[in-house]
């Protein structure tokens, strides 16, 4: 049952969950300030350092598959919980590998982890949040774990920077510590357990596979993947770019010039902007202004316009987020919500992933220039899904008028 308004209460515990999603986003991104470190560290070329991110966004991604249809059956807090103190001891366990092969096991291991977090979060928040304050609330848990990226990449270069990548992954892991033990006393219900109705695993998971077969649904997905391969594509060879000539930045550096994605914090008002003006007419100014920022970015040796090029595109990244993420929440049933959103952050983290490493080649081949075109064209494509949609579903409201 939702509450007709926000309560003291609630704010608590959509505070304490926005909190543990932007952490757990944060631990899959938190290798992509510190490549150059990590190649040091292992004794291997910087390009191959990118695979420690690789591997742990793919495992992330690729877990959402498997844990949402999970997240329509089993507790939804306590499901985080488990993926909070998984993570807390893999990461630990991380920071004293010395090779190579392991710690990229380590953090796939760590990306599976991660995705307990959101994929038992985000949907808790859905069913929380009061009706009049859900475009807000989903808003806000799109936009931690946007924050998570940031985080991780401006906590790690900064920590890295002044005590060296081992210590700073075992703070990470002290920090989700004290979120478990929080999220136990703040979000996991005491005394009896609800007793509800169980669906045959086997039967969410086909659900899942059927939700990939309807148009509608498949459109939004693809517009999700699109959109962060464009995203989180030109945002990982950033650091490439960053770290050499004419640049030469250090992790540090890197760091804090990453701090200019916390215009993802737009995004709670875009979920609430939304709900006056209709998702089509946020969504497609949203992608017009990721364009913008990707030249910005690829065309200019300036870093205040880097820094300007950055800012633009988180700012209209996550104007799209949670506008996508609630029209997917619009084509199923309710029971169905965990596996939605489940595989809403599968293509999306999966987009960002697969572009980690498609354009490694492109990068070798044509530097920056290339990424910067492979970007845009992906952020071009998503635009055009969008406004076939939108023309789509304008046409069926005049008929239907």
């Amino acid at each position: 049952m939702r509450e007709a308004s926000p309560s003291p209460a609630v704010n608590l515990k959509a505070g304490l969950a926005c909190l543990m999603v932007m952490t757990a986003v944060a631990t899959v991104f938190m290798t992509q300030s510190i490549f150059l470190e990590i190649a040091t560290s292992f004794h291997l070329e910087i390009a191959r350092a990118r695979f420690a991110f690789s591997v742990a966004s793919l495992s992330y991604s690729a877990a959402f598959f498997f844990i949402g249809p999970l997240a329509d059956r089993f507790d939804l807090p306590k499901m985080a919980l488990t993926g909070l103190m998984a993570l807390s001891v893999v990461i630990f366990g991380a920071a004293s590998i010395t090779r190579f092969s392991l710690f990229v096991t380590a953090m796939g291991l760590i990306g599976v982890s991660a995705a307990l977090i959101p994929a038992s979060l985000f949907p808790h928040m859905t069913l929380m949040a009061p009706r009049e304050k859900i475009g807000l609330h989903v808003g806000a848990i799109v936009a931690s774990g946007t924050l998570g990226i940031v985080f991780g990449r401006v906590i790690m270069g900064v920590l890295t920077a002044h005590r060296g990548w081992p210590s700073a992954f075992r703070m990470v892991s002290g920090l989700l510590l004290v979120l478990a033990v929080a999220g136990w006393v703040f979000l996991v219900e005491k005394g009896p357990r609800r007793t509800q109705p169980k669906a045959n695993l086997s039967d969410l998971y086909k659900g899942s596979l059927r939700l990939l077969l309807r148009p509608r649904p498949q459109a939004l997905l693809a517009t999700g993947f699109f959109l962060f391969f464009g995203f989180l594509g030109m945002v990982t060879f950033l650091t490439y770019r960053l770290t050499a000539p004419p640049f030469d930045f250090t992790s540090g550096e890197v760091g804090w010039i990453s701090l200019a994605g916390i215009t993802a914090l737009i995004a709670p008002f875009a979920g609430h902007l939304s709900q006056k003006t209709g998702p089509f007419r946020v969504i497609l100014p949203g992608l017009g202004l990721c364009l913008v920022a990707l030249q910005l970015m690829g065309w200019f040796q300036s870093i205040p316009l880097v820094t300007l090029g950055l800012l633009l595109l988180f700012a209209g990244a996550y104007c799209c987020q949670p506008l996508l993420f609630l029209l997917i929440g619009e084509c199923v049933p309710k029971e169905s919500l965990g596996t939605a959103s489940s595989l809403y952050i599968l293509v999306c983290i999966g987009g960002g992933s697969l572009s980690s490493m498609v354009l490694g080649p492109v990068w070798t081949a044509w530097g920056w220039p290339g990424v910067t075109l492979a970007c845009s064209l992906s952020i071009a494509i998503a635009a055009g899904i969008t406004g076939t949609l939108a023309i789509t579903e304008n046409k069926k409201k005049n008929l239907g008028g």
